[in-house]
């Protein structure tokens, strides 16, 4: 049985709501983010099973299977989050990036030109995920100096994580996740 989710404009699905062909990529989701229970994003997500199951995988790699610091790729995310205005996103991942180490410095400085100035190999991918995010031209030089960085296979990772955090950002935008408590006090950076 599905749950509503007060203010959300799908409801939450269950793992017994789940088609059973769908159980090992439900169970998957929570293996490899190391949860219990299924966050309020991919329950909705649910909502199309098919949609689920080969949209987590994609989180999972650029998430964890990739060569980025752990710093830099939530500065990465959490500059796409700032530029779509997805609070949800924003929000968790701030506290993943106090964990991972980020100072407040650099939190501080998200969408700003400040950390876009900052040397390889920050400055230039969250200039790249700002750029990206907005479908702006990126030049030539920014691509051989993050391929410089990054290798051609970071290039693609890279790539696809803005892409994967754009789109989930869309979807908790238009859905309208509701925030759980706990996340009361971290805003956007304003005016930066």
């Amino acid at each position: 049985m599905t749950t509503p989710l007060e203010g959300s404009r799908l409801d939450r699905v269950e793992r017994e709501d789940c088609p059973a062909e769908y159980i090992d990529a439900w169970d998957e989701i929570l293996r490899s983010r190391g949860m219990d229970v299924m966050p309020n994003v991919f329950s909705l997500l649910a909502n199309s099973p098919g949609a689920m199951s080969v949209v987590t995988p994609v989180g999972a790699h650029v998430r964890y299977n990739t060569k980025f610091d752990d710093i830099l790729r939530e500065l990465v995310i959490m500059t796409v989050a700032q530029e779509l205005g997805c609070e949800y996103e924003w929000k968790h991942h701030y506290k993943v990036a106090e964990r991972v180490g980020a100072t407040k410095e650099q939190l501080q400085s998200i969408g700003s030109v400040k950390l876009e100035a900052e040397p390889d190999p920050i400055g230039p991918a969250v200039r790249y995920a700002r750029l990206l995010t907005h479908n702006e031209i990126i030049d030539d030089e920014l691509v051989s100096v993050l391929k410089k960085n990054f290798g051609p296979d970071g290039f693609v990772d890279l790539t696809i994580m803005i892409g994967y955090y754009g789109m989930l950002a869309r979807f908790i935008n238009t859905v309208v996740i509701p925030m759980e408590s706990g996340y009361e006090d971290i805003t956007f950076n304003k005016g930066v």
